[in-house]
């Protein structure tokens, strides 16, 4: 077969190549709607530029009519499928139904045989020259009434074409806006192409070059589909904004609004899971100044950490704790939920995040208060049940004696007794009072001088305790954070290591450690030790009837300490019991 050679043959099969490249490319990233109808236009165009080089090429007369007939067929349905890629790409997929599908078959196939059979009925364009212009020969031919109507077709679906398009391009954001933008761009390049052969001023005699226009669009649009790095380099925003200041006047003022300025943190993913929209509020969550978007969700944030299955779910919640940078832990309840097209199909994916750290933080003090409360219940009841009955009782018992028994020294001694109980009485319920008032209510923590605390707590218990010697280490200008009844703690504290050694001159040494965040204040004496099940019952938090403490002392500096913010550990060595109170230091 003879064949002639012409400087455009290499051009169209190259565009033909690249379209092929193309449509054998997206088919493997991706199995949705848009990604086929992508490679079906992709298709068409491999058709076109295909038949438009041999149509170039061949010598032989009616090879050369029939190729051109199948140009014109090929080039009408690249339109078709291009306009069926666009409508699903832009969220149109309702309109790809049997009918319309019928329609655009049938204006494509009515094109297609009016052009392939035209030297039989000279419907769409009569022969009259063979022009030889360059060095190469091709038909000349004037237009039939055929092929104006084939134009209009074509023109109408490339109508639609770009008002879908124009549509997404309004109301699409960031990455999605960039796409959109460039599939307008280059759909409206094709079409001026179009006009610009129809209007006689190709460069390829009596053909259409929109096949070479695609030479660019299709190496421009290899790299934008194999990087969306590249699409985010590109300045279409700033283009944009030079080319009209209102330019932003296209997405909605009411979004920028709500979502920048809302409590919540949004990230909006398309349907691979990448980065598409995200506002200040989910930045500032996901401790982070970095741009997202176009990022993999999984290069944002280590879902395996976070979530329990990944975030594999269209619609899930859960909670999550998060680590910043500065060391603060922050409770996240993160909503994720399918963002749906008009037909109903999954396009990407929203995700809410509220921050709900100090609800958390409230929820975790309720649940201290109520574990107090229920303490303090089981202890009062103890306290009423045993202790003070138990006092009472000797009270009564030594007052009948004294009353059966009227002598002198044991008198004195059943007296001393009764007097004793009653003090005992009396300390009990003011620490009992003291309790009631810190256990379920929440004070104001205060900055506290500690040195000047603990001189005038050493004054007053040196006067009821005189016996006692009490060795102090105190750093001077140490002050601390605590509510108001932070005294009460130490005082407690301290006169527990003294009346609890029975020896006739009790030693207690009291020394305080000072850190960058805390402050330490130990208590040491030379007595038995804390009994062990005071130890068991302090250590998980509530009484048993075999498991309590002998008094009410130590729960009043455990509550105390820790509604000041501290914690307090206490533990027996050979030569007595240690009381740790650790309190935060005031800065």
């Amino acid at each position: 077969m003879r064949v002639q050679h012409t400087p455009y043959t290499v051009p169209l099969i190259a565009s033909a190549l690249l379209a092929a490249l193309s449509a054998y490319y997206v088919q493997r990233q991706s199995d949705r709607l848009s990604a086929s109808m992508y490679a079906w236009a992709m298709v068409s165009m491999f058709l076109w530029a295909a038949s438009s080089a041999a149509a170039l090429t061949a010598v032989d007369p009616l090879l050369t009519r029939v190729l051109l007939g199948s140009v014109l067929g090929f080039a009408a349905l690249t339109t078709a499928t291009w306009c069926l890629f666009c409508l699903s790409y832009s969220g149109y997929e309702r309109w790809l139904s049997w009918p319309v599908l019928t329609v655009f078959g049938v204006a494509v196939a009515s094109i297609t045989v009016l052009s392939v059979s035209n030297p039989l009925h000279d419907l769409v364009f009569v022969e009259r020259t063979v022009d030889t212009t360059g060095d190469w020969a091709s038909i000349g031919h004037e237009w039939s009434p055929g092929l104006w109507v084939a134009i209009l077709v074509v023109y109408i679906i490339h109508a639609i074409t770009h008002v879908v398009l124009f549509k997404k391009f309004r109301r699409s954001r960031n990455l999605y806006r960039t796409f959109s933008f460039l599939l307008l761009l280059a759909s409206l390049t094709i079409w001026l192409a179009n006009i610009l052969s129809v209007a006689g001023y190709s460069p390829l005699p009596h053909m259409m070059f929109v096949p070479i226009v695609f030479l660019f669009w299709g190496v421009f649009g290899l790299i934008v589909l194999a990087s969306r790095r590249f699409v985010r380099s590109l300045p279409v925003d700033r283009f944009l904004g030079l080319l009209s200041p209102r330019s932003d006047n296209v997405v909605p003022l009411a979004r920028d609004f709500v979502v920048e300025e809302m409590d919540s943190g949004v990230v909006i993913l398309d349907a691979t899971d990448y980065v598409v929209d995200v506002n200040k509020k989910a930045k500032a969550m996901l401790d982070t100044q970095e741009r997202l978007i176009g990022k993999p969700i999984q290069e944002v944030v280590d879902l395996e950490e976070y979530f329990e299955d990944g975030l594999v779910g269209a619609e899930s919640r859960q909670q999550i704790w998060v680590q910043s940078g500065n060391g603060d832990r922050n409770c996240y309840d993160v909503s994720v939920s399918a963002i749906t097209g008009d037909e109903g199909t999954a396009v990407g994916r929203a995700i809410v995040m509220n921050d709900i750290t100090n609800q958390k933080e409230r929820e975790q003090r309720l649940r201290n208060r109520e574990q107090e409360l229920q303490t303090l219940k089981q202890v009062l009841s103890r306290i009423i049940r045993h202790n003070i009955r138990n006092d009472i009782n000797v009270v009564q018992g030594n007052a009948e004696w004294i009353a059966a028994n009227a002598t002198g020294d044991d008198v004195t001694a059943k007296a001393e007794q009764i007097v004793a109980t009653a003090e005992d009485l009396a300390t009990t319920s003011r620490k009992t009072r003291i309790v009631d008032r810190v256990v379920g209510t929440e004070y104001d923590l205060i900055d506290i001088d500690l040195g000047a605390l603990l001189t005038d707590t050493l004054a007053d218990i040196r006067v009821d305790h005189p016996e006692a010697t009490i060795h102090t280490d105190v750093p001077s200008d140490v002050a601390v954070r605590g509510n108001a009844y932070l005294s009460a703690a130490i005082e407690n504290a301290i006169e527990n290591a003294i009346v609890h050694d029975h020896s006739p001159d009790p030693t207690v040494e009291i020394d305080v450690r000072v850190d960058d965040d805390t402050v330490t204040l130990t208590i040491r004496d030379e007595g038995p030790g804390i009994p062990e099940q005071e130890m068991v019952a302090l250590e998980s938090g509530e009484e048993t009837e075999l498991i309590h403490a002998s008094g009410i002392g130590l729960w009043l500096i455990d509550w105390i300490v820790r509604n000041s913010g501290g914690s307090v550990t206490w533990s027996n060595t050979d030569s007595g019991a240690v009381t740790r109170l650790e309190l935060l230091r005031a800065t």
